[in-house]
């Protein structure tokens, strides 16, 4: 899962072809930050990295790999393993594609088998569409479900790392109707418990936890809700009980204000819209995606596929950067 002068193997996914993915991991493929940190090779094809080399920005040279353990890391290359086929020619630019969402989800399941058989260090899941990856035949569409299927997980929990401050969440897609259901104290619980061992893996082994409330002013003893009292605060209880460090409920309108008062190393919000907008507030721009929970590290850029600007040239490469050096860094559970 290294080359031979030491460099973490990250395997990328090829990303939906009709958006932005490739060009991002061109872009990144030129940055000496990550050639410092990882070798990292595409899962892909090699017709559409073709099509895309001039929108890098600089000059780079497509080399083909017969295994991961060919790599190199040489600066000015992009490696890329191909596998299976693409007809690139049912893959217009900016256009959601049943073809585009086939190849890349096997992409993704072809990347995670090799971090899985010990031949990559860590994998990194290129912008793809939910809608292309449906019409293409795959059954599981999200970056967090396909991730815990291929890797035969059990549970997973999707952590957003910024350069500070960090987050996670007890629900993720679900409506707003639904959340109050799904927050009970099992599981609240089990969400703190896996977000505890995921860290390890992020170089947090011992974190300090703080868990938002669900209802306005913690549901002011219950005038305004009492799932505080109920579910989320007992979860926080025994969660304590078992050595970990929580504090919480905290208000969820402050959470994210006394961070750093509090020495919070991450914030677990009960549902999507509140914990994304505080952490994006903090951490626009410099998010990565981690799924927890998983025996290997999975990452994603923390933005889609972008049709709208596809094959411009001027799409942003920050995320693809900072979610390879991320996946170089982590620490691997198997």
């Amino acid at each position: 899962m290294r080359t031979q002068d030491g460099k973490p193997i990250v395997a990328i996914s090829n990303g939906d072809p009709s958006g932005i993915g490739p060009e991002i991991a061109l872009k990144a493929m030129a940055s000496e930050e990550v050639r410092r940190a990882a070798a990292p090779i595409i899962v892909g094809s090699p017709e559409v990295y073709e099509r895309d080399l001039k929108l890098a920005g600089a000059p780079l040279e497509i080399r083909l790999l017969a295994s991961p353990s060919e790599a190199t890391g040489a600066p000015g290359t992009v490696e890329i393993l191909p596998f299976d086929r693409l007809d690139l020619s049912q893959c217009p630019r900016g256009e959601v594609s049943a073809e585009a969402g086939r190849y890349s989800g096997a992409s993704i399941a072809h990347a995670i088998s090799l971090g899985m058989a010990g031949e990559a260090h860590a994998v990194v899941v290129s912008p793809n569409n939910k809608r292309a990856m449906k019409d293409g035949g795959h059954e599981h569409t999200g970056f967090e479900e396909i991730s815990r299927h291929y890797t035969g997980a059990g549970r997973s929990i999707q952590i957003l790392m910024g350069r500070k401050y960090n987050l996670a969440r007890v629900t993720n897609h679900v409506p707003l109707r639904q959340v109050a259901d799904i927050c009970t104290r099992e599981r609240v619980l089990t969400q703190i418990r896996v977000l505890k061992d995921s860290l390890a893996m992020v170089g947090l082994p011992d974190p300090v936890i703080g868990v938002s409330g669900l209802n306005p002013h913690n549901g002011e003893h219950g005038l305004m809700g009492t799932e505080e009292m109920t579910d989320i605060g007992p979860a926080c209880d025994d969660a304590r009980a078992e050595g970990i460090k929580v504090i919480g409920p905290i208000p969820a309108d402050t959470v994210f204000v006394d961070i750093d008062k509090l020495g919070l190393d991450i914030v677990l919000s009960m549902y999507h819209d509140h914990g994304n907008s505080g952490i994006k507030i903090l951490e626009f721009g410099h998010l990565v995606n981690f799924i927890g929970g998983l025996p290997i590290p999975v990452f994603t850029v923390s933005h889609g596929t972008a049709f709208d600007i596809a094959g411009k040239g001027i799409a942003g490469s920050t995320n693809m950067e900072l979610s390879i050096i991320a996946a170089a860094k982590s620490m691997r559970a198997l």
